[in-house]
């Protein structure tokens, strides 16, 4: 039993998005339901809620939504771009994050700080940006992708460095692992500093390295 709160959110049908109109509530969880009402513009009629059929919400697990990483990309009437598309791209970018954490805050993270949500969409809109047009296909386009990569791992590395911190909505510090040790990975996240590593995670070339001449 409940009560529906009215208006929570408007938007204008996409009538050239075959796969329909996307709503995401970032602040819904697995127990809301929703219903949608149509309102004409012009004639000023608003369907009835008591017609509307009730959808249950599922609740995500992601630190971001598939709309805010268009948003970040440019590509939000880009619909060619499939949301299993950029799925794959936020996905794939949320391990590599929770990876690069996990030695330090204990996951899952108890909230999905903005700061988190920032460098998921930098993350994955970078990488598909370049992925998806390639660098051969436009230049410009692809250097875009490289400098939100770029931002990404240096957040990261800030985080990993404990130069930034991860915080909840009251400003504390979310749970950090007991054996946690605050270090730089600037050799990780930077081939200016590479001390040996076989790759480096923010080339688009992996490059195999000699650790005897790790600028080679």
């Amino acid at each position: 039993t409940g009560t529906y709160e009215p208006a929570i959110a408007t938007k204008d049908i996409e009538i050239d998005r075959p796969d329909g109109t996307l709503y995401e509530d970032v602040t819904g969880t697995s127990s809301h339901w929703y219903k949608a009402t149509y309102y004409n513009s012009t004639t000023g009629v608003e369907t009835s809620l008591d017609d509307a059929i009730a959808c249950k919400a599922a609740e995500s697990e992601h630190y971001t939504s598939l709309w805010d990483i268009r948003k970040q990309a440019g590509f939000e009437e880009a619909f060619g771009i499939k949301d299993e598309t950029i799925s794959d791209y936020r996905e794939e970018a949320e391990n590599e994050f929770d990876s690069a954490i996990v030695s330090i805050y204990v996951l899952p993270l108890s909230t999905k700080p903005k700061l988190v949500r920032q460098i998921i969409n930098l993350l994955a809109a970078g990488n598909l940006l370049i992925k998806e047009y390639g660098m051969e296909a436009d230049v410009e386009i692809s250097k875009s992708g490289q400098r939100m990569l770029d931002r990404a791992y240096m957040l990261i590395e800030k985080i990993v460095d404990g130069t930034l911190k991860l915080l909840d909505g009251d400003g504390n510090v979310l749970s950090l692992q007991s054996s946690a040790t605050l270090a730089s990975t600037s050799n990780v996240y930077s081939s200016a500093d590479d001390k040996g590593e076989l790759y480096n995670i923010g080339d688009e070339q992996f490059s195999f390295k000699d650790p005897d001449n790790p600028r080679s």
